[in-house]
């Protein structure tokens, strides 16, 4: 029997502990003691109502100023903390101390890179999982993350060089000290837990590409009303401008609409729900309500993005940072999907869902990858994953 710990440090959506506990669940039901550290307290009783034992996870500070267009990913270890070395020796001293009173024989880091480094230097074994863009393409210098775009060499060498020497300072220069960025990243395994035409930087040769996860998160059971006719589904974030104008949009479609907002309290969510529009603050069971959709919008979040070409509904994008952003280029790229970028300025959000609705080469793109993946089973990809940590940690 294997004692694995799952870790997960940076990102704030509900993805990666959708993805860590049903992988825990299957390795227990396999045998095997799994252990969590978390960054968020408030999914701790997630994770202990599912019978684990769970710890809060050493973070980093995050810093005053960050770069609003990180160039590569060591750029954004900067964004997240790693420049300040005093913080990070004491957040590596934290994860070692942590893996003695532990002792796991695998790491399996979700978004989570100072535990990667302090198991690296543990001589832990250790396997990433996530949607593809926290184990991002090796390189010598790492590559910059808009593929379209050329980035100066040099530039990218001197950020690397940045990571290196802090993460050098932190843990000290001597056994397991990383040498090159790539070496930051490095993994026994990289379990990529989407589609690879949804990877955020493609597809890839060094990554284990084996699909969406079960969703341990069960949603709220939402059943469409009307027989027939149009019915859009949006999953939007509670925030900013783009959540007001959308839903001023999606009220005004001659369409059934039922929005999942989570977060937004239920006074706000009956505010503004309309007759024939749902609102609702809570997340929503996915398999109950889109697979009679006719359109689906959203972020581009990953575990949305794979539910939608399964259930082969075209999806409307609004990204708000750059992992949904290269996620959404990738669903266009694609045909199944239109887009409104973080630059562009706010449609006529009516007319633009209308316009999608009305889109038949979309909807045959959709309809085409349903049915190019319609043998994937989530299950099955749940226990793929285990049985690939499971054969790490038994290396």
């Amino acid at each position: 029997m294997a004692r694995v710990l799952c870790a997960w440090e940076f990102g704030g959506d509900l993805g990666h502990i959708r993805r860590l506990i049903p992988i825990a669940r299957e390795l227990r039901a396999m045998g095997h003691d799994v252990v969590f550290a978390l960054r968020d307290s408030s999914f701790l009783e997630t994770a202990r109502a599912q019978g684990f034992e769970t710890f809060i996870a050493p973070l980093l500070r995050a810093p005053r100023t960050v770069n609003p267009s990180p160039v590569s990913f060591p750029d954004i270890l900067s964004n997240l903390g790693f420049d300040d070395r005093l913080g990070l020796a004491g957040a590596l001293r934290a994860w070692r101390s942590f893996y003695d009173l532990v002792a796991p024989d695998v790491l399996v880091a979700d978004y989570a890179p100072t535990a990667l480094i302090a198991a690296r230097a543990a001589r832990l074994a250790r396997v990433t999982t996530g949607s593809g863009f926290s184990s991002p393409p090796l390189g010598d210098p790492m590559p910059g993350l808009r593929s379209w775009l050329k980035a100066d060499p040099n530039v990218l060498r001197a950020l690397d060089e940045r990571l290196v020497q802090s993460v050098r300072a932190a843990l000290g220069a001597g056994e397991g000290a990383p040498r090159h960025a790539r070496e930051i990243f490095e993994a026994h395994a990289h379990l990529v837990c989407t589609f690879s035409g949804l990877d955020p930087f493609g597809p890839r040769e060094d990554v284990e590409y084996v699909g969406p996860q079960a969703d341990a998160a069960e949603g709220a059971d939402v059943r469409w009303r009307e027989e027939g006719g149009t019915r859009v589904f949006a999953y939007l974030k509670p925030r900013g401008s783009p959540f007001s104008a959308a839903l001023a949009g999606l009220a005004a479609l001659d369409a059934e609409v039922v929005v999942a907002a989570p977060g937004l309290t239920p006074q706000a969510a009956h505010a503004q729900s309309t007759a024939r529009m749902r609102v609702l603050g809570t997340a929503v069971a996915l398999d109950a309500i889109l697979p009679g959709a006719s359109l689906c919008v959203g972020h581009a979040g990953p575990g949305l993005g794979a539910r939608a070409l399964i259930a082969g509904v075209p999806m409307a994008l609004l990204p708000l940072q750059l992992e949904q952003f290269l996620v959404a280029r990738r669903m266009t790229a694609g045909g199944s999907a239109a887009m409104i970028s973080p630059e562009e300025p706010a449609p006529d959000f009516r007319a633009w869902f209308a316009s999608i609705l009305g889109n038949d080469a979309l909807r045959e793109a959709a309809a085409q990858h349903a049915r190019a993946h319609r043998a994937h089973c989530f299950v099955e990809a749940t226990r793929q994953a285990a049985r690939r940590i499971a054969t790490v940690a038994g290396a």
